[in-house]
């Protein structure tokens, strides 16, 4: 990891936090304080190890990384993908040893929280308190509905699903257009995150695309969605569960339910 210091955008963050609750103005400068140092992962490496202490959680200002566990037998299941804007390492910090690990899969930039900073914001600032409770929440919903990919539907709908997943959550923070994005996941990525294997994550791209549901260019690795409505319809995604779960226009003590 390379430490970097300089002015580093709290745009995406401030915006998502947003989302769920209205940020006061000292509350948007607490954010841009913390992301004014950065630190540059290169891709392949791990910011968290599963088993390992770990006194940080992170904000992901750029880049794609993975959260992921490894079975006995050496095989790798990702559990989820961390996108611009996430926050991760926030349960991890709280815990003696971490149970699944965090790696860079591009080349990204991150901003270190220590646990103690972030128990400080809790305590003074109400609000951006919510807005990490809400963004726990969301990703709950996230991997609830990865617990329902692998246990419910079929190679199709799995692969179908994730893809309109990943264009919802990267249109959230603008980072896709209205059916594009680049996707820099690989077939065995794609394997280990669906529990098939890298032929059958083959054969179900190339029925996707036979299909007219997709196109994926194997060079600059644009995937664009070509229709998503009958995707949607085919393989059950709704995306109400990523849709916004906490109300800006509500006071903290209404959302937290004070009377």
């Amino acid at each position: 990891m390379a430490d970097n210091t300089g002015s580093n955008s709290a745009d995406i963050f401030i915006a998502k936090f947003s989302s769920y609750i209205d940020l006061s103005e000292q509350e948007q400068e607490v954010i841009e304080a913390l992301t004014q140092n950065s630190m540059t992962v290169d891709e392949g490496q791990d910011i968290i190890l599963e088993s390992e202490k770990s006194s940080s959680a992170y904000l992901l200002q750029s880049g794609w990384a993975i959260r992921y566990k490894v079975v006995p037998d050496g095989g790798r299941q990702i559990i989820s993908f961390l996108l611009p804007g996430d926050i991760f390492g926030f349960r991890e910090s709280l815990f003696d040893l971490s149970d699944d690990s965090v790696q860079a899969l591009t080349p990204i930039i991150v901003h270190r929280l220590p646990a103690e900073k972030i128990a400080e914001i809790c305590d003074s600032f109400t609000n951006l308190s919510l807005a990490l409770t809400w963004a726990r929440a969301r990703e709950h919903a996230i991997l609830a509905e990865q617990i329902v990919r692998l246990g419910r539907r079929n190679a199709y709908e799995r692969l179908g699903h994730l893809l309109l997943e990943l264009l919802h959550r990267l249109q959230l923070v603008d980072k896709a257009g209205s059916s594009e994005y680049y996707l820099p996941l690989t077939q065995e990525i794609l394997a280990d995150t669906l529990g098939l294997s890298i032929v059958h994550v083959n054969r179900t791209l190339r029925k996707l695309r036979n299909d007219k549901m997709i196109e994926l260019d194997p060079k600059t690795r644009r995937l664009r969605i070509l229709n998503k409505e009958a995707l949607s319809e085919r393989t059950g995604y709704d995306q109400s569960f990523l849709d916004q779960l906490g109300d800006p226009s509500r006071s903290p003590q209404e959302a937290i339910g004070s009377d």
